[in-house]
């Protein structure tokens, strides 16, 4: 059980961020640099004008005066990412975080900040079901591995939609011990069609086999974010994650500044494959998923008989 919630400060002022906070969330977001590339993503694309599923604005923030000192976004169903230069800034936002604890899918970030967070959605009867402590690595043009190439891969279209559902599901399912397809079929087949039309979804496809996938989870001027990376695995330990996600880095770094990743804590072949193309470790992150009270146990069942296996897979060079 985590600690008792910090008390906020007096001179705090939290409340939802719009457009007219646009310049002051931009300046706050890019001090912060690639770790505040997801939320910079989402701002960019709008978020600051938009709701979430459950009709509350998707950015808040917390300001001391007239300086803007932490961000909690909350959107896409559920998904929660803080930004803040101290864990007692973020914190304010716990209670904000706490309202939503019903419907709170996962929270995702620096480890420090999370940690700050969860008290409040515990105290509001969240129950962590899935915990993992994963490593932000960060890649930029001077490290970028000049010899780690993959040419043919190319951006998947509605052809690759079937197959990219398909591994983009057992990708989460690895990683994470949790299947959203089998959760939710028709969001998460939306959001795998949205991403492939918005051509964030890279593919390396032989027939009717997806040798590898991975896709940009974030793309702003401050920087991408790859995620979703998953290797077929007959293909596995040939180096062929670490070759995709160059490849995919070196055509992005032609307009933005850095690319990030998370890779698990407990994955160090995966790790030193990443740090082979040229990724750094810049921060620890922590992951949580939570219990869905609205699953039922035919959705589990229904997810024990799924056309793919729901075992774990090797874990490794993916």
């Amino acid at each position: 059980m985590a600690a008792h919630p910090a008390p906020a400060p007096d001179d705090f002022v939290t409340r939802p961020l719009g457009p007219r906070d646009g310049p002051a969330t931009w300046r706050f977001l890019e001090a912060g640099g690639i770790r505040n590339v997801f939320i910079a993503s989402q701002v960019w694309r709008g978020a600051l004008s938009q709701k979430s599923a459950d009709g509350t604005p998707e950015v808040w923030g917390a300001y001391s005066g007239d300086e803007l000192k932490a961000v909690l976004f909350y959107g896409q169903g559920g998904l929660a990412v803080p930004a803040a230069g101290h864990p007692d800034d973020i914190a304010v936002l716990g209670p904000v975080l706490a309202r939503r604890a019903e419907r709170l899918r996962a929270l995702i970030g620096s480890l420090d900040l999370v940690d700050a967070l969860l008290p409040f959605v515990e105290d509001a009867g969240s129950r962590t079901r899935v915990r993992v402590r994963e490593l932000f690595l960060e890649v930029d043009a001077t490290t970028l591995d000049p010899d780690s190439s993959l040419p043919e891969l190319r951006l998947a279209t509605l052809d690759d939609l079937d197959l990219v559902t398909r591994a983009a599901s057992r990708a989460h399912l690895e990683e994470m011990g949790d299947d959203p397809f089998a959760r939710n079929p028709e969001a998460f087949l939306g959001r795998v069609a949205r991403m492939i039309l918005e051509e964030r979804v890279y593919v390396l496809r032989e027939d009717d086999t997806l040798v590898f996938k991975a896709e940009l989870s974030a793309l702003c001027p401050l920087g991408a974010q790859i995620s979703g990376v998953y290797t077929d695995p007959a293909h596995r330990n040939r180096g062929i994650a670490r070759r995709g996600t160059v490849e995919i880095t070196r055509r992005v770094l032609e307009s933005a500044p850095a690319v990030c990743l998370f890779v698990r804590e407990d994955n160090p072949p995966a790790l030193r494959a990443y740090e082979r193309g040229g990724f750094r470790h810049l921060s620890d992150y922590r992951t949580l998923f939570f219990e869905d009270p609205s699953v039922s146990r035919r959705l589990r069942a229904e997810a024990r008989a799924l056309p793919w296996p729901t075992s774990e897979f090797p874990r490794g060079d993916r």
